[in-house]
């Protein structure tokens, strides 16, 4: 993200507030330069934090259980998990967002890895 994004139309602070402890579903596609599929990933967790200047942050479950990885602050990409949608561990999650990435795979950082 970068410091010129204008994150206010995507950003709802009381939606947000609201996600805090509940679960949610990600759903990422990678795309390289020509548009097609590098990856797709599929992880969830229990959101932790949620500001407009930090994002929407998530503490993982499943087979990254202890790691954490920061969503764009942009809550207008989170909708309620319809019925029939599972996670990975098949528990319904609370909440799915979906994204398509114009770039390089991201991985999930360990909660005890300093930038």
């Amino acid at each position: 993200m970068t410091d010129d994004t204008d994150t206010t139309a995507h950003w709802d602070p009381a939606f947000a507030a609201t996600l805090i402890g509940k679960t949610l579903l990600m759903n990422l596609t990678f795309l390289d330069d020509d548009g097609d599929v590098q990856e797709r990933q599929q992880f969830f967790g229990v959101v932790i934090d949620a500001t407009e200047h930090e994002g929407v942050v998530l503490d993982l479950l499943g087979a990254h259980d202890g790691d954490t990885y920061t969503l764009p602050p942009q809550t207008s990409a989170i909708t309620a998990a319809e019925p029939g949608v599972t996670t990975l561990e098949g528990d319904k999650p609370d909440f799915v967002a979906s994204w398509v990435i114009h770039g390089d795979p991201d991985v999930p950082e360990a909660a005890n890895d300093e930038d």
